[in-house]
């Protein structure tokens, strides 16, 4: 989802403002021993928020599910759907500086929709297997700056990312602002609340509420994480190089499709939001390197084709797609460039 890497970098902009506040006042010469506390810093808000690691990689294996298609809000065929997914994200620290931070990021998905065991209810619409397989590339960039108002702490955000399934050109373009504001923060917990603005002609809503909240309780050692809208997760810490997660984390795909068919649209996107429902086991094998295991329920919301013109309520194609199970593995690195 294009709003949550512009969320989870407001908590990378706190980590840094802090650690910045206390290292103007300190002499040159431990600015080396800063720098390295800096990094454990960041490292320990990554084990706890994934998106803020360096380097992510994942393969999803998501099982058979039931899937109906309609066309033009008619009956098009029915089957069994299995998905196929590598995904890839690299964020790069580019400018720290004062209370503002610069990051970049570049992403990559490939995903296989393969579709058996097919019912069709158009002639022209074969019964034979399907299967499609679509790759993205993404690039984003990010500014933020953490100020006081009223002597509150606020935190600003804007960003600009492109989606494109080539090289020579950029097809999905959106801009986002956000800002947010620490409520409560103390030892055992802390919330903070804000509002995400997304302009893109594919975005459902324009503006987005964010909530962060994060609890410990000391007795069981287990954290909640409630990141509305995009997770909720209890964690458990079993030692300092494991530890596990249980929750629902929302996510999404966003492919482009180009069809040769008459009456239809020939510059396509198909997107759909999903939500997976499991438990996640990770463990620290060096100093930065995270292996994962990841499996659970798979859900997803209809997906839609609509032409890339267009917002998503004009589709033209629909497929409702029924729950699964999947299976996760992932290789991921903590943080470790300062900056460019």
């Amino acid at each position: 989802m294009k709003y949550k890497t512009l969320f989870y970098f407001h908590i990378l902009i706190a980590a840094c403002s802090t650690v910045n506040a206390q290292t103007a006042r300190k002499a040159a010469a431990i600015k080396r021993m800063t720098d390295s506390l800096t990094m454990e810093g960041l490292s320990a808000y990554a084990m706890r928020y994934p998106q803020l690691r360096q380097v992510f990689f994942a393969t999803d294996i998501i099982g058979k599910a039931n899937v109906k298609g309609e066309l033009n809000g008619k009956d098009l065929y029915e089957g069994k759907m299995n998905i196929t997914r590598i995904r890839s994200n690299f964020n790069v620290p580019i400018s720290n500086w004062g209370k503002n931070v610069v990051t970049g990021s570049i992403g990559y998905q490939q995903q296989q929709l393969k579709t058996t065991e097919i019912t069709s209810y158009d002639p022209r619409f074969s019964n034979a297997d399907l299967s499609t397989t679509k790759s993205t590339i993404s690039l984003s960039a990010t500014f933020g700056r953490s100020d006081s108002v009223f002597n509150k702490l606020i935190f600003y955000g804007l960003g600009i990312s492109g989606v494109t399934d080539e090289l020579s050109s950029i097809k999905r373009l959106n801009y986002i602002g956000s800002i947010s504001m620490p409520v409560k923060r103390d030892q055992n917990s802390s919330l903070t609340i804000g509002l995400v603005v997304i302009l893109d002609p594919s975005a459902i809503v324009p503006a987005i509420p964010i909530v962060s909240y994060w609890h410990k309780y000391k007795a069981s050692n287990v954290e909640l994480f409630v990141d509305f809208p995009s997770r909720i997760v209890l964690r458990k810490q079993f030692s300092k190089r494991s530890w596990a997660t249980a929750g629902s984390e929302l996510g999404g795909s966003l492919l482009f499709f180009n069809l040769d068919k008459p009456l239809l649209p020939q510059n396509n996107i198909y997107t759909n939001a999903e939500v997976r429902t499991g438990l996640t086991f990770e463990y620290l094998v060096t100093k930065r390197l995270i292996l994962g295991v990841n499996g659970g329920l798979y859900s997803a919301t209809a997906a839609r084709m609509f032409d890339r013109n267009n917002k998503p309520e004009d589709y033209f194609f629909k497929a409702k797609t029924g729950s699964a199970p999947y299976l996760t593995f992932s290789v991921s690195f903590l943080p470790f460039l300062k900056r460019l």
